[in-house]
């Protein structure tokens, strides 16, 4: 297997952020029942990033595909965790739009 291009390994290292970000946001989160869409989303975000970060690692010929989608999901989780005061919510999003970023630049 051929090495990871610098473009492949920053959109891995930014579904893991976005991951990481997720899951805290859910954990910090659960049971509160006006975020119930952001719960969703989190979940969501972290199940696709994960399966992107594989796919990407592997250098899998679909990865563009599931990574346009990931972008999609990932720039709907931010704004709706943008809709919330917590720090936790903030940085969730912030790090949702940067794999998002980088996810689109995978699927062009």
């Amino acid at each position: 297997m051929k090495s990871l291009n610098s473009e492949l390994q920053a959109c891995i290292d930014n579904c893991n952020g976005c991951i990481t970000a997720a899951r805290i946001c859910l954990d910090k989160h659960l049971g509160e029942p006006d975020m119930k869409k952001c719960h969703q989303l989190c979940l969501d975000c972290t199940t696709l990033c994960a399966a992107c970060v594989q796919m990407m690692a592997s250098q899998s010929d679909y990865s563009s595909r599931v990574c346009a989608i990931c972008a999609d999901l990932c720039n709907a989780c931010a704004d709706e965790c943008d809709k919330f005061d917590s720090e936790a919510c903030k940085q969730c999003a912030e790090k949702c739009r940067q794999c998002a970023e980088t996810c689109k630049k995978m699927a062009a």
